[in-house]
């Protein structure tokens, strides 16, 4: 792992050696910066860094939808049973008709504004479960950048796949 992208930048990693026994991640405004303990092996030492890594996803990714379901619900209410965050590897989320939504934990490699469009796209699927014109009208309601926000996401969906089709 040479750099992580969170909210839409990449940020070079620096490692601190530390004596704490706890080890931490940082982003700062230029890199990303892992404090570890330096008594860890190599191995031990890639093992936090990949746990700090996925608890910053899962951390940021369940601040930003929730506290933009809750500002959607206070503008215009709607049945939620469950929210749940996963791993996904061919969606950002999913409603179902059964007032469920999920998110992909990986939301937070995204720019904030996209982060919210997605969610913002399925809480209205909550009032529609198609992409209709009505639909679009709902996401526009709430979102009146959503076509903005929509082609940012696509241009970072192609920059990813490109980068994984190099690596493979």
């Amino acid at each position: 792992m040479k750099e992580i992208i969170f909210q839409g930048k990449n940020f070079p990693i620096k490692i601190d050696y530390q004596p704490q026994k706890r080890s931490t991640l940082t982003i700062k405004e230029d890199h990303a910066l892992f404090s570890l303990c330096y008594d860890l092996s190599t191995k031990q030492q890639l093992e936090q860094m990949k746990t700090l890594h996925e608890k910053l996803y899962t951390t940021t990714t369940k601040k930003v939808v929730l506290e933009t379901l809750a500002l959607l619900k206070a503008h215009s209410p709607r049945r939620i049973d469950k929210v749940r965050f996963k791993k996904m590897t061919s969606r950002w989320g999913s409603a179902s008709a059964n007032f469920n939504l999920n998110f992909n934990l990986d939301l937070a490699k995204l720019p904030l504004q996209v982060q919210q469009y997605i969610v913002i796209h399925e809480y209205s699927h909550l009032f529609q479960m198609n992409h209709s014109k009505a639909f679009w009208a709902t996401v526009g309601q709430f979102d009146p950048h959503y076509r903005e926000h929509r082609k940012i996401l696509r241009k970072y969906e192609k920059a990813w796949h490109k980068m994984q089709t190099l690596n493979n």
